[in-house]
């Protein structure tokens, strides 16, 4: 049958989330917000660039509790405060989770029941393999981006 074609491998992950839009926005956006919850458990990821306009850049390291580091990045493409937020994402030392591609990603931000809902689409991705790893990370940073909000509450 051949292999599937590429734009067919996409994550989609979505939360609800018991807070307002702007915080919610402000999680993806605030140098110091995605530090404290970005990335999967045992990775701290620090903000080395992010200029918040269309066409502005973003790179983050991704530091594991053991290992080496690893570094993505990409560009801004769409910025609606607070409600959709959509940039490319290559990813450095991790070559199998985009293979040198640019791949993109786009998060929503709605309101529903009185909170929240995040979704998030990461397509362009090249195989089945990034599509896994890529829907583990993002599952789980959810996660941890649900732990932050709730910290926030206290």
């Amino acid at each position: 049958m051949g292999d599937v074609p590429e734009d067919n491998y996409r994550v989609h992950e979505s939360m609800w989330f018991n807070t307002d839009r702007e915080t919610a926005f402000a999680g993806w956006t605030e140098p110091e917000a995605i530090a404290s919850w970005f990335g999967p458990p045992g990775y701290k990821a620090e903000v080395l660039e992010l200029d918040l306009v269309t066409g502005g850049r973003w790179r983050f390291r991704m530091v594991p509790e053991a290992g080496w580091p690893s570094h993505h990045a990409g560009r801004y493409v769409e910025i609606v405060r607070p409600g959709r937020l959509v940039f490319t994402w290559e990813s450095e030392e991790d070559l199998h989770l985009t293979n040198g591609r640019e791949t993109l990603v786009t998060v929503t931000f709605a309101e529903e029941a009185g909170g929240v809902r995040i979704d998030i689409i990461h397509e362009r991705l090249p195989d089945r393999s990034a599509k896994e790893a890529l829907s583990y990370g993002w599952r789980s940073g959810i996660e941890r981006l649900e732990d932050w909000l709730r910290r926030l509450e206290t």
